[in-house]
């Protein structure tokens, strides 16, 4: 899962980190991303919101920035629901250990379909069977911090900055497709703040950068949550996969 988002995440970073050494695996660094992962690891349930800035193709040399946001609420091992809104969309994944539903807001249809029962499967297979992406779900996955590390050819502590006047620690790493940058709070918890990727790997670079807020920590979610209700007068289609 964690090759999706190395295609992506992103952004160029300062000089300092471009003319760092080739192949730099700072321990600093693994270190915070190990107590980020850790964390993650040891929760029941997670919710939280996000702002997204990305470029999207417009035409075939030119980039545009697209805005959205999202709200997600994840329970182990089998639930999540997230509720992503943007230009021109307002639409909802809910999955409840068994089956995951798309609901559009905006034409009221919904499309149902069969899920494996546990979220990583589950989150894996929405992206290969529909190429749908759940908010840098990756970095939600106990063994992120390994599996970033063993992507990453440049990974590195850039030192600690605020974030709306709250101190979180700076990371950078890249790769041949992407270069990141990672923002982790310094407060405790090293709940993620903000993600920027640059993309490199096609003829022009774009980016996408993701804000973390309203985090939700061993929240009791009630089952009920997680349960789509088809509202009045809503159209069932049929949920094709992806070629």
């Amino acid at each position: 899962m964690l090759k999706k988002i190395c295609l992506g995440l992103a952004l160029i970073f300062t000089s300092h980190f471009a003319q760092a050494q080739e192949g730099k695996i700072d321990s600093t660094a693994v270190m915070i991303l190990d107590k980020m992962s850790g964390l993650f690891g040891e929760l029941k349930s997670v919710g939280f919101s996000t702002d997204v800035a990305k470029d999207v193709v417009y035409s075939e040399d030119f980039f545009i920035k697209e805005f959205g946001s999202s709200k997600a609420r994840f329970l182990g091992p089998d639930k999540f629901s997230v509720r992503v809104s943007g230009e021109e969309k307002d639409d909802l994944y809910s999955y409840n250990g068994s089956q995951v539903v798309y609901y559009s807001f905006a034409n009221n249809l919904y499309a149902v379909a069969d899920a494996p029962n546990n979220l990583i499967e589950t989150i894996a297979w929405l992206y290969d069977d529909f190429g749908v992406e759940m908010t840098l779900a990756d970095l939600f996955y106990p063994s992120f911090s390994k599996d970033f590390v063993e992507e990453m050819d440049h990974v590195e502590f850039l030192g600690v900055t605020h974030i709306d006047g709250t101190r979180a620690f700076h990371i950078g790493a890249a790769n041949a497709n992407a270069t990141f940058q990672l923002w982790i709070s310094d407060d405790g918890y090293f709940l993620p703040r903000k993600v920027l990727i640059t993309y490199l790997d096609g003829p022009y670079s774009h980016q996408h950068e993701t804000d973390f807020y309203d985090w939700e920590l061993n929240r009791e979610y009630p089952s009920s949550i997680f349960e789509f209700l088809p509202p009045p007068s809503a159209r069932q289609i049929t949920w094709i996969k992806k070629d």
